[in-house]
């Protein structure tokens, strides 16, 4: 008589039918999730557009400048932000820890999502008028009355990414020398 033996690391049929499930779940997640984006940054340019920045012209302390060197040093913060609470969320602590890991997850989809209009205010520096819209296209109030606004957010852009990778390498040697002390 023969008999058969299972094989290890093979599931039965329930556990397959809901690991499918649980992917094609999660990939129409990332897909609408996606939709959205991309809907979301095309009509951005309504919201945070040419409006946005003759308001920070007239009303920010140091006009349109001040706020492109607040909005180059926010891009690349949001991004760290994002980085580093959403790689710190791991399988096994979700259920020791629920409310942590659900503080972390929403902390990295919100500084995530903060990068949309992010995206759509330094576009709309560089909207010179002939982006696909056409030559008949004015400019945006923005490149118009401000034709460097681009230039002072991405310096600034630059050295915060300067002064992120600085800091995370003095933790980094801060750390290591602990350690060594320590062991």
């Amino acid at each position: 008589m023969l008999q058969y033996e299972r094989h290890r690391g093979r599931s039965d049929s329930a556990g397959t039918k809901e690991k499918k499930s649980g992917e094609y779940t999660s990939g129409c997640l990332i897909a609408l999730l996606v939709v959205t984006a991309l809907l979301l940054t095309a009509t951005l340019d309504w919201f945070w557009g040419d409006g946005t920045w003759h308001w920070a012209a007239e009303a920010w302390p140091g006009g349109a400048y001040a706020f492109a060197v607040c909005v180059g040093v926010a891009g690349p913060c949001l991004v760290t932000l994002s980085v580093l609470s959403l790689s710190s969320l791991k399988g096994k602590p979700w259920k020791q820890h629920r409310v942590r890991t659900l503080t972390k997850a929403g902390l990295g989809i919100a500084s995530a999502a903060s990068l949309v209009p992010y995206v759509a205010l330094v576009f709309n520096t560089q909207d010179t008028g002939k982006w696909g819209r056409g030559r008949s296209t004015p400019p945006s109030w923005a490149f118009s009355h401000y034709p460097w606004l681009w230039a002072v957010g991405l310096l600034s852009s630059v050295a915060t990414i300067g002064l992120l990778v600085w800091f995370f390498v003095a933790r980094g040697r801060r750390r290591d020398a602990t350690e060594v002390v320590a062991a």
